[in-house]
């Protein structure tokens, strides 16, 4: 699931106090903490926050079935309260095709241990669709609808609703977050015919590397050209969460970005929220 993780926690911790991460939780995050968790192994949650009232919240992404799953929840509690000195609420977010199957419980003699496993799947779309967030607006893709191509269409007009600084992130966000769900060509296909993304077409709104991996995606009907685009994407969206950190970057931090792999890419998103400096993330520049 590598390739949606920053899209998705991008998502995600874009939404303290509101959204339907908030809905989720059943709690107002109002701070997020490093997630590197200090153990025998390295050991890296995907969401962690904490409350006005101090109460931790821990969200982990999960695509696949996991049979093991309820034991990682719980070693990410013990590693939690270890840094942190309080165990967390603890959430599963299953955005899998498949039908989900992990169990929530681990038991043995004389104790248990439960976490909550939620498939984004059983939320309504209209409830994410009518939302004013535009965040909330996107993760709407990976709920269950029939009509895709309204659905699409929806999204994207709200996509170009919002404010003009955040369109770029938005849709490189949607078209990311949509290769869960293997959506990625409709939803070029909506952007190059629907009239209400002519200005942002026209501005270049994903960027000419990124447009023109889609259509080759979708073209040849291979996936080299779209995930170069992809690559493109994410990298440009943790380009502006940086920007959005520290304001102007300096040229070094920019050449550095660019030579990063995907992988150094998603490390990097990891730490953007919790880091005092850009020092912190790229070391001397």
């Amino acid at each position: 699931m590598n390739e949606f993780d920053v899209a998705l926690k991008n998502l995600l911790q874009r939404q303290m106090e509101g959204g339907y991460l908030s809905i989720l939780t059943g709690l107002q995050i109002t701070e997020w903490l490093g997630t590197e968790l200090d153990e025998v192994r390295s050991r890296r949650a995907d969401l962690l926050g904490r409350t006005r009232e101090g109460v931790l919240v821990h969200v982990e992404l999960q695509a696949t079935n996991d049979p093991k799953m309820a034991l990682r929840m719980a070693e990410y509690a013990l590693a939690i309260c270890r840094r942190y000195k309080s165990l967390p609420v603890q959430i599963v977010l299953y955005l899998g095709e498949k039908p989900l199957r992990m169990e929530p419980e681990l038991s043995g003699l004389g104790w248990t241990y439960r976490c909550q496993i939620v498939d984004i799947r059983d939320v309504p779309t209209e409830n994410l669709l009518s939302s004013n967030l535009p965040e909330d607006n996107v993760l709407a893709v990976l709920t269950r609808f029939a009509n895709q191509g309204d659905t699409i269409r929806r999204i994207l007009g709200r996509i170009a609703a919002a404010p003009a600084e955040t369109r770029q992130t938005l849709l490189s966000e949607l078209t990311l977050v949509a290769g869960l769900r293997r959506l990625r060509a409709i939803i070029g296909k909506e952007i190059d015919q629907m009239p209400i993304l002519l200005d942002l077409k026209d501005h270049n709104i994903l960027g000419p590397t990124f447009r023109k991996g889609l259509k080759q995606g979708m073209e040849r009907g291979l996936e080299q050209g779209l995930e170069r685009g992809l690559e493109q994407g994410e990298r440009r969206l943790v380009l502006r969460m940086l920007a959005q950190r520290f304001g102007e970057l300096p040229t070094a931090v920019v050449k550095r970005l660019d030579s990063m792999s995907a992988s150094e890419i998603e490390s990097l998103s990891d730490r953007i929220l919790t880091a005092a400096t850009l020092h912190d993330l790229f070391g001397p520049i």
